[in-house]
Formats: C-alpha cells, structure tokens, sequence
C-alpha cells in the first residue's frame, strides 16, 4: 500500500534545518563574548556581594545579595533592571544578617500580568535600597563565576510557557547581567493520547510565526519516503491521527522508526518533542507506555513514541497479525 501524501522533500528541509542549527550555536557563542564585552551601566556603582543569582524553571529569577559593611539601616529596597533606555524594577526583601543589610529577591519574568516583562537583549541589574533620611542609595552586583552543573537537571532552562530563555551572566566588570533571548522555533507536545483504537498528539506551536500550509511529517531512519499528515492549527495548537497504518511499514514484527517534524512553510520544518523543561535527558524521565492498536481486519500495530535526549519526538511502529489457526 503506498501511503497518501509522501514527499522527499522534508529530507532537504532537515539538512538546511541542520546547517541554521549550527549557525545558531555559533552566534549563541558570539552573544556571549560580545555581552562580556558591552558597557556596563551599572558599572561604577558601590558594590554588593551577590552569592546567589539564578533563574530557576525558566522564569523565576532568585537574588541573594549583601551589602557592604556600614550601609545605614533601610526598610525598603527593589532590584532594578537596566537596558539602553530601560529601567525596570521589583520589589525586594530586606533583613539583617551576621550585622550586615541583606537583600533578597525572587520575581517571575516573562509576559504574563504577574512577571516583568524584559525585552530581548542584555540586562544589567543593580540594588536600590532606601535608607530613609539618607535617600536612596544604588549598588552593582558582583558575581562569582559558576561552575557547570552535572545532574538530572539543566541549570538554566527555557521559560515552561513562552520558551524564552533568561540566562543569567557576568559583565566584564565582573557584574551581573540578564541575557534575554527569544525562544527557538519548535512545535511542543501537549499530550500524546492513545485510546482503543487510534492514537492522537496534541501540540502547539513556541516561537512560529504564521505558518503556511503546516503539516506534520514523518520521516524514517534509514531509506524510504516520509509520510505526510496535514494539520490545521487554531490559536498556535494542533492535533492530528497518528496514521499507524502508514508508518508501520516493515515486515511483520520489524519496528520502523521515525522522526517527526512540523512543516510550517515551503521551505522551513521544526522539531516536533517536548523541548520547555528542565531535564537534562527527557528520554529517562518522560517515559511512554508502549501501545497495540488495531489496522485492518487481524493485523495489529504495536505503537511506541518516546523523547530523544535532546526532547525530539520519535515514533516506532511494528505491524502484526493476531493468530487465528489451530493449535497443533
């Protein structure tokens, strides 16, 4: 049976898909040593001793900093944000710790009603601390390098809704900054859902712009044609069938495995997985049962998608016949 809508097509898209890939990487790096290298605005400033500054689940930024010795008492204070003509501030914690001012803050970014709205680019970010009748008193960050994480975990993930990334960083003054990044265009499953007779993901789309003509397509590992499943998306979701028939291909018993995709133009595919989480391998974590799904009359597909470790969407399919002789 030859499978409606097969296309060749998506194997050139993945190659060019590759090569932007590794030009991000490569620009990723670039932003670094040019963020390092940018005028501090902050710089200049009395300085406090940060020994925490972390966006933990990819939207709520922890700052612990203390102040230096002999700054006047103060009841009040905010962590501010700076960005060429910006200035964004929050609230922050005041207390006293071992006879030292202590300021601790915990705020949600992104665009939501109840986080700050940073825009993309680098940010610096200062104290303000009000010391009543001695006003109101300015300090940088100084930050400590951190060493790389080595766990379950990543250490600075994307944000869970909007997938932007807020990657906290030094100045080369050796003072704190936000790198603030747009998220990477990717199609995120919402739920795999397997019944008793068909299979359906549901997604949606994280840093797309209108799409034109958007379809999911499956490629195999290995030779073969990939299958094409159209998809019509409302408000950036989207759910199709999972074409089981299609995709288990291979001779009774034999698993094919295959990649997914989401074409969203004529020339253009993104990665269909789970991508907005902390997980430093998705694989082990994000487990699928293995499902059997009848086809037509007594053949069967045995159906198994599960998450590579870098959050790709696979789908391995077998087909099989259910055995109606007489035993011997």
């Amino acid at each position: 049976m030859t499978p409606p809508n097969r296309s060749t097509q998506p194997r050139l898209l993945q190659a060019m898909y590759g090569a932007r890939r590794r030009a991000g990487l490569v620009t990723d790096r670039l932003v670094e040593r040019v963020t390092r290298l940018r005028h501090d605005p902050v710089a200049g400033l009395p300085t406090a001793d940060c020994d925490f500054f972390a966006v933990l689940d990819g939207r709520t930024l922890h700052v612990h900093a203390v102040l230096p010795a002999g700054t006047e008492p103060a009841d009040q204070a905010e962590i501010f944000f700076v960005h060429d003509d910006d200035t964004l501030r929050c609230p922050a914690t005041v207390r006293w710790e071992h006879d030292r001012l202590a300021v601790e803050v915990m705020a949600r970014l992104g665009d939501a009603a109840d986080e700050i709205p940073l825009s993309k680019g680098t940010w610096s970010l200062g104290l303000a601390v009000d010391a009543g009748t001695a006003g109101e008193r300015h300090f940088s960050l100084t930050v400590d390098e951190t060493p790389e994480r080595d766990g379950p975990t990543v250490g600075n993930p994307p944000h869970p809704v909007s997938g932007w990334l807020y990657q906290p960083g030094l100045s080369g003054d050796g003072l704190a900054q936000l790198t603030v990044r747009g998220a990477r265009a990717r199609a995120e499953v919402v739920q795999l859902a397997t019944g008793h007779t068909e299979a359906r993901i549901r997604a949606r789309f994280v840093g797309v712009r209108p799409q034109d003509a958007p379809a999911v397509i499956f490629t195999p590992r290995g030779d073969g044609a990939d299958v094409v499943v159209p998809i019509a998306p409302v408000d950036d979701g989207f759910e199709f069938v999972v074409p089981l028939a299609d995709l288990a291909l291979g001779q009774p018993g034999e698993e094919v495995i295959w990649e997914a995709w989401v074409r969203i133009s004529a020339t253009r595919v993104v990665r269909l997985g789970r991508f907005l989480h902390d997980l430093a391998d998705p694989r082990t974590v994000l487990r699928v049962s293995r499902a059997v799904l009848p086809l037509d009359g007594d053949e069967f597909a045995g159906y198994r998608p599960y998450y590579t470790p870098a959050g790709n969407l696979a789908v391995a399919c077998l087909r099989f016949t259910r055995f109606t002789g007489t035993p011997s």
